[in-house]
């Protein structure tokens, strides 16, 4: 049976988050009762955990209408209320795995397409009841720029209240032109206050990468998927290579994810030996019960690295997680950090027209040897917890003017006492009023690691915004000292001086 439904099948690995259900009716009743079908069949043929036998919408007809209608029948409920079929398509997704789901129209974009370049005043945001929450801010935008923190609660915008608003709504009502202003009022604890704010276009990359120290270079991905970073990877990597860097830290903490092919791609490229690195189990396509195995193999094409120490958390995720497995079993890196999320399922993803999501799981995701890390997650190496730093001291950088290399001021020496409350510096500098050597890399390691793209030398201005949003989470009790990051330098520089 051809499969009716209008959809884009994606091959991805995400870990999902919930999303608020907004409907939007596009479909006939008879379109309505053929997706129902389609699903069906789907599930039937594909699902790893259904079987040709199942009934996943006569399951779903009994829990929700106590019956199983005739089809005409059916047809006729679903006329007399445009929104069944929605709440049938949960249902019959949610009595399998926990990753297997249906967002419902108008949702699917904002979970898996999260848009990595847009114009707006530079905020990440969430429902809350007053309006949204802050829950991130992009340190190039308007609101990093006018003071506008993560834990702020907006309020009104563009002359509106925002509570009772959707989220996306939200956004579109903050988002616009390059250029064009808009008025802004955030709640922070009792304090009301009003910014306006000019829109900016921001990127949002995947990756970045920097030389740490002398043959030790840092590469971090926040999401395992292709906005252009991919290329760039492959070119830095060859790069250093040929300038005779023999250790790599891969830098995977709190990467949920994202594509399966690509986190193949960027494990062989680490592998000179051909060879199997990692296995799957699926159903086969002729829909039987049993699975097949599959051995994914390398073709020994990579570049060799003599060590890789790979950074991980508890939520480094499924693509993120095979590459790390994958790394240790078949070239020795060093995994450190703590223990992964442990997402080893693959799902398939369906998108209508109404940006509505099926997300149904449809593969096992197995290490070349070893247990499934399903629900348990991959043990570091080297186990590392990061340290929270909290203090009652006020110290804040003035962010007025960039400081440049080697400069010296009252500036410099601000900036310095700050990196050495953030734990970045160990002590003082002999000139604490420059930005000698050890300041310089001690700010490439923190643009580096939290992916900030500023270009100027020195400290320019989001590093200085970064770095005072640093202090005050750290005040809050909210920052960790990257007691990881030192632990795999540490580990670099031992296994150099052995060589």
């Amino acid at each position: 049976m051809k499969h009716r439904i209008l959809a884009l099948c994606l091959a991805v690995v995400l870990f999902s988050c919930a999303v608020p259900a907004v409907f939007a009716v596009e479909f006939t009743p008879e379109q309505q009762l053929y997706l129902l079908q389609d699903v069906q069949e789907i599930i039937r043929e594909e699902g790893l955990e259904s079987t040709p036998e199942d009934d996943p919408l006569e399951q779903a007809l009994k829990a929700v209408l106590k019956v199983v209608p005739t089809e005409e029948v059916l047809l006729e409920k679903l006329t007399a209320d445009p929104l069944l079929y929605e709440v049938l398509l949960d249902e019959m997704l949610s009595g399998y795995d926990a990753y297997t789901q249906y967002l419902p129209s108008g949702t699917y974009s904002a979970v898996y397409d999260p848009e990595t370049n847009y114009v707006g005043i530079g905020v990440t945001i969430q429902a809350h009841a007053k309006g949204a929450l802050v829950v991130e801010v992009n340190l190039t935008g308007a609101a990093a720029k006018a003071g506008i923190r993560p834990g702020d609660i907006l309020i009104f915008g563009a002359g509106q209240s925002l509570a009772g608003m959707d989220v996306s709504a939200i956004s579109q009502l903050l988002r616009g032109e390059a250029g064009t202003t808009v008025d802004v009022t955030i709640l922070r604890g009792k304090e009301k206050l009003t910014f306006a704010l000019t829109r900016t276009a921001l990127v949002q990359r995947n990756y970045s990468a920097t030389p740490l120290e002398e043959d030790i270079f840092y590469m971090k991905w926040s999401r395992i998927q292709d906005d252009g970073s991919y290329l760039v990877f492959r070119m830095q990597l060859a790069q250093l290579v040929r300038e005779g860097y023999d250790c790599v830290i891969l830098d995977l903490r709190d990467n949920p994810g994202g594509s399966l092919d690509l986190a193949f791609t960027m494990a062989t490229d680490f592998m000179e030996d051909s060879g199997a690195f990692f296995r799957t189990q699926a159903r086969d396509p002729r829909g039987k019960t049993e699975l097949e195995q599959k051995y994914i193999i390398a073709e020994g094409d990579g570049l060799d690295v003599p060590h890789i120490f790979v950074l991980v958390n508890g939520e480094s995720a499924s693509a993120s997680e095979i590459i790390a497995v994958s790394l240790r079993d078949k070239e020795g890196a060093t995994l450190v950090g703590e223990t992964t999320y442990g997402k080893g399922r693959a799902q398939q993803h369906y998108v209508l027209d109404t940006d509505a999501g099926i997300v149904l799981t449809t593969m096992k995701l197995l290490p070349l040897e070893g247990e499934d890390y399903d629900g348990v997650g991959v043990t570091p190496d080297l186990e590392v917890k990061n340290k929270v730093l909290k203090t009652r001291e006020k110290i804040s950088v003035p962010t007025d003017v960039a400081l440049a290399p080697y400069s010296c001021s009252d500036n410099g020496e601000a900036l310095n006492r700050a990196l050495v409350a953030l734990g970045l510096l160990e002590t003082l500098p002999e000139k604490p009023y420059q930005l000698g050597d050890d300041t310089l890399a001690a700010l490439d390691r923190l643009q580096a690691v939290y992916q900030l793209p500023d270009t100027a030398p020195g400290a320019g201005i989001p590093t200085l915004l970064l770095v005072n949003q640093l202090l005050e989470a750290q005040q809050a009790g909210q920052y960790e000292q990257d007691l990881q990051l030192e632990a795999a330098i540490q580990l670099a520089r031992e296994a150099l001086k052995s060589e």
